[in-house]
C-alpha cells in the first residue's frame, strides 16, 4: 500500500492506495502548524495500516511557492561583463530581489566544450572574502556554455565551498536549457529555495520514519515522478509544480491507461495530458510568457478546445472532478472517470522514482550516436537504480537524440528517461502492470 500526501499552509491531506485501487478516502488535517497536521495525518494511517504501507510520497509545491525565498549570490561566468544594463540578465519580479549581489567572472565555453576565455579565478578569489563575509548562504552559478561544459562552473563551486562548506550553491548546468536566462533564473531559484527544501525534507523524514519506518520516502516532483526526500534539499524547483502531473497520473492509474490521452474535466476548465509508458509526457521547460522559462522537467497539459483531434485508434480516459455534475462537461465529453476525485493524491501515491540524463554530446557517425545514447539509457537507468529503484524494476521511458541548429554539425543533444520501483512486492505489482511496466 501506497500514501499520497498534500501539504499546504498548516493542513496536510493523505490518500491510501493498492495498486489502482483508492482504500482509504484522503482527509485533511488542519492543525497549529504544517509539522502537527502532517503527524496527525500519518499517525492515524499508521494506526489503520501500519507495516503495509511501502511507500509514502508527499507533494510539497503549495508549500514551495508560498515560502519566503532566502538571500541569493548570484555569479555569472561569461567572457565580459554585460556592456550597460540594458544587457544584464533580467530575472522574473517575484525573484529578482532575493539576489543581493551579483558577481561577474570571466570565462564560459562555447557549444563544442572549447573555453571562450580563461577562466578568472585568481580575481574570483580575491573578491571571495568580502561575498562570504555578508552572511549569505546560498549562491548560484550560472556559465556560458555551461550545458557544454561545467567545468568553470564547478571550480567556481570548489572555490567557494573550499572557503566555507557550509555555503548551499546551484550550478546552471544541473537544468538544462539553451538559454543563460533560464538556466539562471532556474539556479536562483533553486537556491533560493533550498532552505525551505531541507526544512520539508527534515519534517517529512523525521514524521515518516517514526510512523512508518520501513517505507521509503519520497517526494513528487514535476514531471509526474518521485525523488527520494534527500533530494528535496538539493533540487526544490523540481519540486515546485507536480500538481498537473499527478492529476494526469491519478487519472490514468484509475483508469488503468499506460498510453494514451487523458483529459480531466475541472471547475476551471478542461485539460487534456499523454501518457506514455505509464508516465506523463513532458517537456524540459516551463514557460512563463515573455519572462525566464524554469528548466525543470514538467508534464505537458495544454487546455481541451473544440478542435481537439479526436482518434478513435489512441486509447483515452476522461476525469470528471467538478464540483457540481449536474451538466454534462464541455465539447460532449463522456466521462469514462464519473465522480473522480483526489486524482493529484492518487498519482503521488502511484508514481514511481524518474531519473533524467539531458544534456549535449560530440558525436561522429550514425555508430557514434547510438553508442553515446546507449550510455545515456545506462546511466539514466543508473541514476534510478541510485535512488533507490530495484534494477529488476527499471525501465526506459523515452530516449531521443536532437540535432543542434545554427550550424553545428556533430553537436546532439541526449535527452533521456529512465523509471523504476523501490522494490517488488504483492502490492506493487498491478500497479506497476497499469503503468506500463516492463521487464
Amino acid at each position: 500500500m501506497r500514501i499520497g500526501l498534500m501539504l499546504q499552509g498548516s493542513s496536510c491531506r493523505a490518500l491510501v492506495l493498492k495498486g489502482r485501487s483508492v482504500v482509504s478516502m484522503a482527509e485533511q488535517r488542519q492543525a497549529g502548524s504544517l509539522a502537527d497536521a502532517l503527524d496527525s495525518v500519518l499517525s492515524s494511517l499508521a494506526l489503520q495500516f501500519g507495516s503495509l504501507i511501502t511507500d509514502v510520497t508527499a507533494d510539497v509545491g503549495r508549500v514551495l511557492a508560498a515560502a519566503q525565498p532566502g538571500d541569493v549570490v548570484a555569479v555569472r561566468i561569461s567572457p565580459r561583463p554585460p556592456a550597460d544594463q540594458f544587457h544584464n540578465t533580467r530575472l522574473p519580479a517575484l525573484i529578482e530581489p532575493a539576489v543581493t549581489r551579483t558577481v561577474h567572472v570571466r570565462g564560459g565555453h562555447d557549444l563544442r566544450g572549447r573555453p571562450l576565455a580563461p577562466l578568472g579565478l585568481s580575481a574570483f578569489l580575491l573578491e571571495l572574502p568580502s561575498i562570504l563575509s555578508g552572511g549569505v548562504r546560498n549562491v548560484a552559478i550560472t556559465a556560458v556554455g555551461s550545458t557544454a561544459s561545467a567545468e568553470h562552473e564547478t571550480r567556481i563551486a570548489d572555490a567557494i565551498l573550499s572557503n566555507n562548506s557550509d555555503t548551499r550553491i546551484s550550478i546552471s548546468s544541473d537544468f538544462y536549457s539553451s538559454v543563460f536566462r533560464d538556466r539562471d533564473y532556474t539556479a536562483v531559484l533553486n537556491s533560493a529555495l533550498m532552505e525551505s527544501g531541507e526544512d520539508l525534507a527534515a519534517m517529512l523524514e523525521e514524521a515518516g520514519k517514526r510512523h512508518f519506518p520501513a517505507a521509503a520516502l519520497s517526494y513528487a516532483r514535476n514531471d509526474g515522478g518521485r525523488a527520494p526526500l534527500a533530494r528535496l534539499a538539493v533540487a526544490p524547483v523540481h519540486a515546485l509544480r507536480p500538481e498537473p502531473a499527478m492529476a494526469i497520473l491519478g487519472a490514468a492509474t484509475l483508469g488503468g491507461l499506460c498510453d494514451g490521452e487523458v483529459v480531466v474535466c475541472a471547475d476551471e476548465g478542461v485539460s487534456v495530458g499523454t501518457i506514455r509508458s505509464g508516465l506523463p509526457v513532458a517537456h524540459s521547460l516551463i514557460r512563463q510568457g515573455y519572462e525566464a522559462s524554469l528548466a525543470s522537467n514538467a508534464a505537458i497539459v495544454e487546455p481541451y478546445t473544440a478542435n481537439h483531434p479526436v482518434r478513435p485508434d489512441i486509447p483515452s480516459v476522461v476525469a470528471d472532478i467538478r464540483t457540481s455534475q449536474d451538466t454534462p462537461p464541455e465539447h460532449g465529453l463522456l466521462p469514462t472517470l464519473p465522480g473522480a476525485r483526489d486524482l493529484s493524491l492518487i498519482g503521488c501515491a502511484a508514481t514511481p522514482l524518474t531519473a533524467w540524463i539531458d544534456r549535449l554530446e560530440r558525436v561522429s557517425g550514425q555508430a557514434g550516436l547510438q553508442r553515446v545514447q546507449h550510455r545515456a539509457e545506462e546511466e539514466a537507468s543508473s541514476a534510478v537504480v541510485q535512488l533507490g529503484a530495484s534494477p529488476a524494476d527499471t525501465r526506459i521511458i523515452e530516449s531521443n537524440v536532437f540535432a543542434m541548429p545554427y550550424g553545428n554539425p556533430g553537436i546532439v543533444r541526449i535527452r533521456v528517461r529512465a523509471a523504476g520501483e523501490t522494490a517488488p512486492s504483492e502490492e506493487k505489482v498491478p500497479a506497476a502492470q497499469a503503468l506500463g511496466a516492463t521487464a
